[in-house]
């Protein structure tokens, strides 16, 4: 069973709605899940052979993607990255 990561994101206020769906786009292409009803809750789960911490660098690669992608400034972001499902409730 490999890693999971639940990543909370914050993009900061006055960002174009534009920037913010193509900060979410390229989520999307690097095969995230927005989780529903979860305002900028997002998950993802990882081969078998990913180590965490090479999780954790990947989780950071493409949040900065796609802040790169979208022209994002700035922004606040938090991952959990563990073995166990993702419960949402």
């Amino acid at each position: 069973m490999g890693y999971k990561a639940l990543l909370t994101l914050d993009i900061e206020n006055g960002v174009s709605s534009e920037k913010r769906e193509k900060f979410y786009e390229y989520l999307k292409k690097e095969k995230w899940t927005k989780l529903s009803g979860l305002t900028t809750s997002w998950k993802f789960s990882f081969n078998d052979d990913v180590t965490r911490e090479s999780a954790i660098r990947i989780v950071k690669s493409d949040v900065a993607g796609a802040a790169r992608h979208a022209g994002v400034p700035s922004y606040n972001a938090a991952v959990q990255v563990g073995k166990g499902d993702i419960e949402k409730f």
